[in-house]
């Protein structure tokens, strides 16, 4: 009895295996991706197969969320997006290289986003959580018609307190507020006392993806990785620190963190506000465009140009990958690329080996003290043929660097919540910002070559000179790295 029992499972186990592997091909998905998952549902049938349902299906062919902003931004700005095609359709840029590139981001972000280019930007940058909450909660005090929020992470500690606090505050002011915080990176970060005080104010919350119920952990996968604030909507802040006191103190992991987030007001605030308003929608609740939350401007700001760009694992392009890609492969003289983790796909790998061996000083700084080890052994694997090809690797010691910054030529920058690793392009819902203006570009830089003086750099001897079982370690660690 007890043979034929486990005759059946094994017969079960092969069915299961072989569906699954037939299902994984028929997928199409990039060689790395369908040999990692074909090695996990090999090596573990049944397991290998839940994590796919979890991890690993298609959701551009079945939506994660019910609406994405870039088809609102394709419905409501049609006319402007069409002028603005057509306007860069009909350029004569002539011999300028430099315009011809920022025409080139422009454009994809254009096709690729539905992202409108706006003028009348005005744009503070903050490099440490000190200074930037310090910022942010004076405005949220001097609120007087709304409060927009949606974070990652969101911690009910001191930081979140404070917050917590203003909200209430200006809730019995009569401030409309409405706050979403991500259902995995928020999960258990808030406490019940915290959330109870913010719904007896009248503070409207909830969670993308609310991991308390059974739907949302099928897709435990998608995180909404945004980082969005809009003021009176006239006020927006977006980047890449969330609400948590490690990113003012570095907290007990790390003696400092180093980060960059910025602060817009002009049109962009509008397209930041659009994006909350969609998010607000695909919680469960009414999509809200009314007039309040687009005000006219009262003055005609000439300022930076910039575009708002998002991407998603159910969006029909990875945007701000192919941006990245884009502003690498179109670099006439440097780029710089500061990221946290570094997890790239052959894409971005082969952009970055091509710009270095063509003379284009590439320069990648990333976390030297890691807070997540797996994807820091992942990123030893990508070094030496990246270091072979002439570009520079920079090890930041100075505490944890969280900044996701990249530089084109002096001409080009995007800042934002998006890592260079495949996560982030692909599966995360991500927002960066994009400048098409010297001064704030070198500001960036010049940040970037001030950080340069708490890094080592990483040589081609160190990575030759590693243990066989580092390598080995490290190896493993990549044959995961889709799946990361």
């Amino acid at each position: 009895m007890l043979l034929s029992v486990l005759n059946y499972l094994y017969y079960v186990n092969i069915l299961i295996t072989f569906v699954a592997v037939i299902f994984i091909l028929l997928s199409n998905k990039e060689s790395e991706s369908t040999i990692a998952w074909l090695l996990l549902i090999i090596v573990l049938p049944v397991w290998g197969l839940i994590f796919y349902i979890l991890l690993g299906l298609d959701v551009k062919k079945h939506k994660v969320i019910q609406r994405r902003p870039e088809e609102l931004f394709a419905e409501r700005l049609h006319p402007l997006l069409q002028s603005q095609k057509e306007l860069i359709h009909n350029s004569e840029v002539g011999d300028s290289e430099s315009l011809t590139d920022v025409l080139k981001s422009m454009n994809l972000l254009l096709n690729a986003n539905q992202s409108a280019l706006t003028i009348d930007n005005r744009v503070n940058v903050f490099y440490s959580g000190e200074e930037l909450f310090q910022h942010l909660l004076r405005e949220l005090n001097d609120a007087r018609e709304s409060i927009h929020m949606e974070y990652f992470i969101w911690k009910s500690d001191e930081l979140g307190q404070k917050i917590k606090d203003v909200l209430i505050k200006k809730a019995r002011e009569g401030v409309e507020i409405k706050l979403i915080f991500d259902g995995l990176g928020s999960f258990g970060r808030i406490s019940f006392k915290y959330k109870r005080e913010l719904k007896d104010a009248g503070v409207q919350f909830s969670y993308f993806k609310d991991l308390n119920r059974f739907i949302a952990r099928l897709k435990i996968n998608y995180s909404n990785h945004k980082k969005i604030v809009i003021i009176d909507s006239r006020i927006a802040y977006t980047g890449g620190m969330n609400i948590g006191t490690e990113y003012i103190d570095g907290g007990s992991n790390f003696e400092s963190w180093r980060d960059t987030h910025v602060r817009l007001q002009g049109t962009s605030v509008k397209i930041l506000q659009t994006i909350f308003l969609t998010d607000w929608f695909n919680c469960g609740y009414e999509m809200l465009v009314q007039d309040n939350f687009f005000p006219e401007e009262t003055e005609n700001i000439h300022g930076i140009p910039m575009q708002i760009a998002v991407s998603g694992p159910d969006s029909q392009w990875n945007s701000i990958e192919l941006l990245i890609f884009n502003m690498i492969s179109n670099a006439n003289h440097e780029v710089y690329i500061q990221s946290p983790y570094f997890i790239p796909d052959l894409a971005i790998m082969r952009a970055m080996e091509s710009a270095a061996m063509s003379g284009i000083k590439i320069t990648l700084m990333m976390a030297g003290i890691p807070d997540k080890r797996i994807a820091w052994w992942t990123a030893y694997t990508y070094f030496e043929p990246l270091l072979r090809a002439g570009v520079r690797i920079l090890h930041y010691m100075g505490g944890f660097l969280h900044s996701k910054v990249v530089i084109m030529d002096n001409i080009v920058s995007t800042t934002g919540t998006c890592n260079m690793d495949i996560r982030s392009f692909r599966l995360n819902y991500e927002v960066n910002s994009v400048f098409y203006d010297q001064n704030i570009t070198q500001e960036l830089k010049d940040h970037c070559l001030k950080d340069e003086e708490k890094c080592r750099e990483i040589l081609i001897d160190e990575i030759m000179s590693l243990k066989i079982s580092q390598k080995l370690r490290n190896s493993v660690c990549r044959l995961f790295s889709p799946l990361m």
